[in-house]
């Protein structure tokens, strides 16, 4: 039986606190052990999903374990892992744990992580750390310069139409909503994105590959849904009738293919190419 001892960083209901702070063990097992009467709140065994406020102590008893971040590739400089879908890449007010934490806590001291590009919290994947400021800084600058390609896969509702395409657009954040928004003309504060894209295999699920010339945030999510085809399972910028016609549990939208040039400044990382089969 293993034993999880959390302090509560935010209030909410007490399965998704548990879930927030915990997104490595699986969701069913934080309600199997409520069931079970296994989850103490401040010492005393939790008999339903009840409130918790912050600071809360629980402890949950549970036979499931979580799950291991697979680490792709390591040396004196980096790292490149693949990030489950629900991890946070950095620290955030709502979960003390995130890639960073974990990556801290693996490290043991040695070096401190530096993330040099970030994934959405549903978005998986692979992502890249360094392990000091001046790796951080060459890889940032190859990022820049879009000298590090960066492939991505998901799942659209519908078929999209032509099959692959090189697109551009406007986007700006909007800070009220916390969210961005596309458009075909330039307003006062956007940026110009750049999306490619070809079909894998098309339907009313098209699975596609996605490859960045722009890196904004939620760019992918934000493009295709202005293109009307949004990513199955975005609860921001989809569809969710569709989303709940079709299952999807999650963000359908995988970072699957870094590959750095063969005159790149980390010798270790020269002509390498990492792919990984998205998980769904």
């Amino acid at each position: 039986m293993n034993r999880y001892h959390l302090v509560m960083s935010q209030p909410g209901h007490l399965i998704n606190a548990v879930t927030r702070q915990l997104p490595l063990l699986p969701r069913h097992a934080a309600r199997e052990a409520l069931k079970k009467r296994d989850i103490l709140v401040n010492g005393v065994r939790a008999t339903e999903n009840v409130m918790i406020r912050q600071g809360d102590e629980v402890i949950i008893y549970t036979p499931f374990h979580q799950a291991e971040i697979p680490v792709l590739h390591e040396d004196g400089q980096c790292l490149i892992i693949q990030k489950p879908a629900g991890v946070n890449s950095d620290e955030n007010a709502r979960s003390g744990f995130s890639v960073l934490s974990w990556a801290r806590e693996r490290g043991g001291g040695a070096y401190e992580p530096i993330l040099v590009h970030r994934l959405d919290n549903q978005t998986s994947g692979l992502l890249l750390l360094a392990k000091d400021e001046k790796t951080a800084e060459t890889i940032r600058n190859a990022f820049r310069e879009h000298r590090i390609e960066k492939i991505y896969q998901c799942l659209i509702m519908g078929g999209i139409s032509p099959p692959s395409a090189v697109l551009s657009a406007w986007l700006y954040k909007d800070a009220r909503e916390g969210r961005v928004r596309v458009s075909e003309k330039r307003l006062d504060g956007a940026k110009r994105i750049v999306t490619e894209y070809s079909t894998i295999r098309a339907g009313e699920v098209t699975s596609l590959r996605v490859r960045l010339h722009t890196g904004r945030t939620h760019q992918i999510r934000a493009h295709l849904a202005f293109l009307g085809h949004p990513v199955l399972g975005d609860e921001v910028y989809g569809d969710r009738a569709f989303n709940r016609a079709h299952g999807s549990g999650g963000l359908m939208l995988c970072a699957c293919e870094l590959a750095f040039p063969e005159s790149f400044e980390i010798p270790s990382l020269r002509g390498k190419r990492f792919v990984i089969r998205p998980p769904f």
